[in-house]
């Protein structure tokens, strides 16, 4: 037998609770998980028609008939939004899809002139130029890396012939002071990387950039790059 629309919209909203289910990983089921998602900042492109399919769903399963006939019928299309909700749990989207692309991120190289490297980020609008050699990173030069330096070496001003060499004493990503990063593998989701940026703080150093590799770490090759600006309008 044919399942009315009513009956499909009820299954498919169970299969979406039970995706939210193990994607909050609650054992006890005494909250609603999609009244979780709604409040979730992640769900704020689906939340106003979420709300609504909650409203038919409780209806649906109090009040679904009278004398013997429907008392709505859920549409085709609010039953393609759940199962759209469904697909977009089961599969979110990579994280390096938002990310800058490796060709099109600003590079530094050991032999570069700093005042050169720093005109590049003015003008492109990059905080931060991972550094490599021999294509692979070796370090990431930001401005707090020309201030931390100028502040131990009493350094004035910036000379025509430094290079960014020079700073490879505060060039590894642990090495910078208030400022940390972090390395995520091709498989990151655009949720894992929201999620690291909006942990707090560890020991007063902010989170700055996230970089895809190839294997997620420090010595793979960086495919993307990803600071919150990226990550903050997107769903």
């Amino acid at each position: 037998m044919m399942m009315s629309r009513a009956e499909d919209f009820l299954e498919h909203y169970r299969i979406l609770e039970e995706e939210l289910n193990s994607k909050y990983q609650c054992e006890e089921k005494s909250g609603s998980p999609v009244v979780r998602f709604i409040a979730d900042k992640e769900s704020k492109p689906y939340r106003e028609k979420l709300n609504m399919c909650r409203e038919i769903r409780n209806f649906l399963s109090h009040h679904s008939e009278l004398d013997g006939e429907p008392l709505i019928e859920p549409s085709e299309g609010i039953i393609h939004f759940l199962k759209e909700v469904t697909d977009y749990l089961r599969q979110p989207p990579p994280a390096l899809s938002y990310a800058t692309q490796f060709a099109d991120i600003l590079k530094a190289s050991p032999k570069n002139k700093v005042v050169t490297v720093m005109k590049k980020m003015q003008k492109s609008g990059f905080s931060h130029v991972p550094v490599l050699d021999k294509g692979e990173m070796i370090g990431i030069f930001s401005i707090s890396t020309f201030f931390n330096y100028a502040l131990r070496h009493n350094l004035t001003l910036l000379h025509d012939d430094m290079l960014i060499e020079d700073f490879s004493e505060l060039l590894p990503p642990d090495k910078h002071e208030n400022e940390r990063f972090l390395f995520l593998p091709p498989t990151a989701t655009l949720f894992d990387v929201k999620n690291e940026f909006e942990k707090r703080s560890q020991r007063s150093k902010r989170l700055a950039v996230i970089f895809i590799t190839d294997n997620g770490s420090i010595g793979g090759r960086i495919l993307g790059m990803l600071t919150p600006w990226d990550v903050v309008n997107e769903r």
